[in-house]
């Protein structure tokens, strides 16, 4: 055997060796994390930080809305979503297509003098729904990814007759994994004019978050069904500093929101606390505006989602090193998890993670009562590609938008938007898992001064 064919063999043993390894590191939350913009017009321009004159300024910096003309103004919209989200690991080879049907916002605004009052709501990272049947390869690698069982699930499973052997590693039997997820953030507040040039914006944010997922046999109903729900708070405070019909720079900071609450297994009857966050972040904007009604718009947002005690080996915090974790599942695996201070040692978990980092640019030109738009983002990848989960994956994003905003009266004003999403494709453990998708997305919105 020459030394080039020695080597290959070698790759190969040890790739499916880190498969199987890495499947016990998974842990796939639910599955999903859009991260789009909360309204259509940051779809169709994909920059928005430093909004003035506009009533959607209460979804980004709401400081802006301190140069609104007086008066009681409203905003609707609605969005739509198709992704494809595709994977390959060992063999096993699909992709995930369910839509996303509605991604509402909402905010009422009443401006009078140098100040103004405000309430909204808005999806800070959309909805989706995924859904997985069939693939190439057999459901059961992929329904093991999917599911992040607990050893109580697995043992119904196993009871039940549920659950085959694959190189030592027990893989549930289901024909179907369908979840779906949401944030529903709420924000109520207040912004400030000192002056012509400098506004103040602050309040609070009250964030629900919902997600559900169930799994099944064909023809022999539900086998696994969770449900989970939490509630947490925050704060925001924002400065806008510039003439707003010349050049405008923006910053706004949003603390960290914890929301706890229950997770349910609605087959097995029993409820357990959860805790699900979103990162606090930093939002800095410009808007340069020129004499024949042009609008620049620069932004550029990160969100701290790097773990704050870097290098933590806290192997008992869930979500951080398995998804759940008793001393039972301890004792039945005590060979596997002498492994983990290797493991932990490397960079397979994701307690490396990174900083999410997003830039935008966006233009708006008036032509008459039309005002066409087009836009550019790029968003960062936040996971290490061997800390994520292939049927959700986490990647360097970017994307491109274009609209019209249209004046239907002296109060209405109508914006339609659409933009593509491009994932830049990431691989692992020696090519055998690929992490891919793409989204595209599409809105339509309504403003109106009621008084």
């Amino acid at each position: 055997m020459n030394n080039r064919l020695r080597v290959q063999i070698m790759k190969s043993v040890t790739a499916v060796f880190l498969i199987l390894l890495s499947a016990f590191l998974f842990t796939s939350n639910d599955l999903i994390a859009t991260d789009f913009g909360p309204s259509v017009s940051y779809t169709r321009t994909q920059s928005r930080a430093a909004t003035v004159d506009s009533i959607d300024a209460v979804y980004y910096n709401p400081a802006g809305l301190a140069r609104l003309k007086n008066g009681f103004h409203l905003d609707a919209g609605y969005q739509v979503m198709t992704k494809t989200a595709a994977y390959d690991i060992a063999f096993t080879s699909g992709e995930d297509t369910a839509p996303s049907w509605f991604i509402p916002n909402f905010a009422a605004v009443y401006k009078q003098g140098k100040g103004a009052i405000f309430l909204s709501l808005h999806m800070p990272e959309g909805v989706e729904f995924t859904e997985y049947r069939k693939p190439y390869g057999g459901m059961a690698l992929v329904s093991f990814f999917a599911l992040d069982l607990d050893p109580l699930q697995m043992a119904a499973l196993r009871s039940a007759g549920l659950t085959q052997n694959l190189g030592g590693l027990e893989l549930p039997v289901v024909s179907y994994v369908k979840a779906s997820r949401y944030w529903l953030q709420g924000r109520l507040g207040g912004s400030f004019a000192l002056n012509e040039t400098i506004a103040f914006a602050g309040g609070f944010a009250c964030s629900y978050y919902h997600a559900d997922r169930s799994a099944g046999v064909f023809k022999g109903g539900t086998v696994d069904k969770l449900e989970k729900k939490a509630v947490g708070w925050s704060g925001f405070a924002g400065l806008l500093v510039g003439p707003a019909d010349r050049f405008v720079v923006s910053v706004l900071y949003a603390t960290q929101t914890v929301a706890r609450g229950t997770e349910k297994n609605v087959k097995y009857h029993y409820t357990r606390i959860m805790e699900r966050r979103l990162p606090d972040s930093l939002i800095v904007g410009m808007n340069f505006k020129t004499a024949d009604k042009a609008s620049i718009q620069l932004s550029y947002q990160v969100d701290f989602t790097g773990e704050k005690k870097y290098g933590t080996r806290n192997i008992l915090t869930r979500d951080h090193e398995f998804g759940f974790m008793d001393w039972a599942f301890v004792a039945q695996n005590a060979s596997a998890l002498a492994l983990l201070p290797l493991i932990s040692s490397g960079n397979a978990q994701n307690y490396k993670h990174k900083n999410r980092h997003s830039i935008g640019l966006g233009l708006e030109f008036g032509i008459g009562g039309f005002v066409p738009s087009v836009g550019l983002s790029c968003t960062t990848q936040e996971k290490y590609p061997r800390a994520q989960n292939p049927l959700d994956p986490d990647l360097i994003r970017v994307g491109f938008g274009s609209g019209l905003k249209a004046s239907a009266g002296d109060n209405l004003i109508l914006e339609t938007g659409s933009a593509y999403y491009f994932y830049v494709t990431d691989r692992m453990l020696y090519n055998s898992t690929k992490l891919n998708r793409s989204a595209w997305t599409w809105g339509f919105n309504v403003t109106y001064k009621v008084l």
